[in-house]
């Protein structure tokens, strides 16, 4: 660092060796994994036959170890969380490589996801959401390379503004939905390392405890892309562009153009070309739309990418549940929901529209509303751009033409007959009025006028084209999912690839699910007989519950539903859905004593959750409430209401078919 403070200096030297020391503690957690690996694997089929104290103490010894590794493991996430650091490029392909496991497809032509495939998946899908994140980078990069490139006029004003309010959306909602990807590399990292916990707990802890996996550092947070620069002209003493006026001088000798030139100049200047002098930058609006070129198939881009990824840990023969659970994961994504609406571009009801609801028997390429919004919106910016670049050009030439001929004109007429000494000397006394009447005289006014109020309109109508967009655009903006619901996505989806969506309960956590009666994993119930808590009842925001009500009402705006709820996260439902059910394990027992009918649903409820402060009420979410055929602003909820659909093949007898605060 040339020419710093020492503080700078001395901050440039700590920042190296800080980096150099993370590259070394990186060593250093893979040779301890590898020597702890190394270890359980010779000496734990000896220690278990060991018998009494012996056996104890040698096993504390190997947790000790485990702690000590994961508690490194954990410091050193945090270190680079704490630094903002991501990884490199060249990190990421390193980690990928070494983590990449044998495909799921097993030699007899089964399918079989194991922990490490959603390890993998979930470094490819971070590695997917770094990628994204990129497109946007580049687009701000390539258009902030320019500046006042409208020009002036009315029209140019107008496409300025709403190309300035089209982009800031545009780039919001790229942001926004980069972090719903990084909640899905997360989510599939919490749920392997759950389900290899889950393992060793049932295995009664036979064999090394295992080590947990760091999440992927991903963009958790949406990233501030811009500010772009304004487009809007803003130039002062600047009345004509200089190369139109050189068009217009032409071939004129240059002893009688410097004295024609302000004639000239203050003539255009009375009738409408000033108007739009200087004009619109064609060759910059070129380089604009070549931008937003690359900003569309970025777009397409991120969306096949996570399709890919996904489909790694997704078994495509026989299991239409597993393939229908797929689809809807990586549409949810992408702004869709189960009680979404076809819409028009200015969020009307429509038979044929942009499509919102997750539909199963959909392939996920064709029902992807955000990143379809962000790719037609960037194909209609560049579309306006280069159309525009065109009209600027054909207006220059036809102004320049009309200036060129006029100027010519008024030449020929105040040098007729003189010889270049009365030129010369003409040059020196001509009076400016004289000339500007002259050029007036031979100027097609009326043509110039109007082509430069074509000019005008061709601005303004795209600048209605672009404000067109912005409906569908915020419409996006309000359906993008939180981080924290596609990291319960996530899990939901993990959990029950890992037991290849059997239709069975399965237990998936670490923690002992005894001694209760009933112990349910929302996780691994999530699509099993219908199931949908997390899909319906994590990580929406305030907004996104005014939106189902809205959705989910009559065409006059009565909502079907008696509220919208949600949970914070996946752990908090998981534990209040939990609280209620074993609350209500005697009202259980004597609803499945009836018996209930095959799929057969029952509520059960806590008005609010005990945690032992009573001063305090627990809050277990957000809900929006139909009061007397309106809906109602989202408020806290203190309760949790449960539904459990009868399922006799289950053990127990039912799933939690969903489960909500109230």
């Amino acid at each position: 660092m040339q020419g710093g403070s020492a503080e700078e200096d001395y901050i440039a030297v700590s920042f190296g060796t800080l980096e150099h020391l993370t590259v070394e503690l990186d060593d250093i957690l893979k040779q301890l994994d590898g020597q702890l690996e190394n270890l359980y694997t010779r000496l734990v089929p000896v220690v278990t036959s060991w018998q009494g104290e012996a056996r104890e103490v040698f096993l504390k010894e190997l947790d000790k170890w485990d702690k000590s590794a994961r508690d490194l493991q954990a410091a050193q996430m945090g270190r680079r969380l704490m630094a903002g650091r991501r990884p490199t490029d060249e990190e990421r392909k390193k980690e990928r490589a070494e983590a990449r496991p044998r495909s799921p497809r097993t030699s007899g032509g089964g399918f079989d996801v194991q922990p490490p495939h959603l390890f993998y998946t979930s470094l490819v899908v971070r590695d997917g959401q770094f990628d994204y994140d990129k497109g946007a980078t580049a687009l701000v990069e390539a258009l902030n390379e320019y500046s006042q490139s409208a020009g002036a006029g009315r029209g140019a004003d107008a496409f300025a503004a709403a190309y300035k309010s089209v982009t800031e959306k545009f780039l919001e909602l790229w942001a926004k939905s980069v972090v719903s990807v990084g909640g899905v590399a997360v989510g599939l990292t919490h749920t392997a390392n759950k389900y290899v916990q889950a393992d060793w707990q049932a295995r009664r802890m036979y064999g090394p405890p295992p080590v947990e996996k760091a999440p992927p550092v991903v963009i958790e947070k949406p990233p501030r892309y811009g500010p772009v620069n304004d487009i809007k002209w803003s130039g002062t003493g600047e009345d004509a562009d200089s190369s139109e006026i050189a068009g217009i001088l032409g071939e004129i000798p240059d002893f009688l153009a410097d004295v024609i030139r302000p004639a000239v100049e203050h003539g255009l200047r009375l009738g409408k070309m000033h108007e739009i002098t200087p004009g619109c930058r064609d060759a910059e609006f070129k380089g604009m739309a070549t931008a937003w070129g690359a900003a569309e198939k970025a777009a397409k881009g991120a969306s096949s990418d996570f399709n890919s990824a996904i489909k790694f840990i997704a078994n495509n023969k026989g299991n239409d549940e597993w393939q229908g659970a797929m689809k809807a994961f990586c549409q949810t994504i992408w702004g869709t929901t189960e009680w979404g609406r076809t819409l028009d571009p200015q969020g009307n009801r429509v038979s044929i529209g942009r499509e919102w609801k997750t539909d199963r028997n959909v392939v996920p390429a064709k029902r992807r509303p955000i990143i379809d919004v962000l790719h037609e919106t960037a194909a209609k910016v560049r579309k306006q751009l280069d159309e525009l670049a065109g009209v600027a050009v054909t207006t220059r030439e036809t102004t320049t033409r009309l200036g060129k001929e006029a100027a010519e004109a008024t030449v020929k007429d105040l040098t007729t007959g003189l010889d270049l000494f009365e030129m010369t000397r003409l040059a020196a006394t001509m009076a400016f009025g004289e000339i500007v009447m002259t050029f007036r005289s031979h100027m097609d006014k009326a043509a110039a006028d109007a082509a430069v109020e074509k000019y005008h309109q061709a601005f303004s109508d795209a600048a209605a084209e672009l404000k067109g967009l912005e409906h569908e655009l915020g419409e996006a903006l309000l359906s993008v999912p939180t981080f924290v619901a596609e990291e319960a996505r996530a899990e939901g989806y993990g959990a029950r690839s890992l037991n290849d969506f059997k239709k069975e309960h399965s237990w998936q956590r670490p923690e002992s699910p005894f001694p209760y009666k009933y112990s349910l994993d929302l996780a691994t119930e999530e699509e099993l007989y219908g199931g949908h808590s997390i899909d319906k009842h994590v990580g929406l925001t305030d907004l996104q519950l005014t939106q189902r009500l809205r959705d989910q009402s009559t065409g006059t705006g009565v909502p079907q539903i008696p509220a919208a709820s949600s949970f914070t996260d996946l752990e908090s439902a998981q534990n209040y859905t939990q609280y209620n059910i074993r609350c209500n394990s005697a009202e259980i027992d004597r609803w499945l004593k009836r018996p209930p009918k095959l799929g057969a649903t029952e509520e059960f409820s806590v008005g609010t959750v005990d945690t032992g402060n009573h001063a305090i009420p627990v809050v277990t979410g957000r809900t929006a409430q139909v009061v007397d055929d309106h809906p109602t602003s989202p408020k806290d909820a203190h309760g949790v209401l449960t539904v459990l659909k009868y399922e006799p093949s289950l053990d127990p007898p039912f799933v939690v078919y969903t489960s909500m605060p109230e």
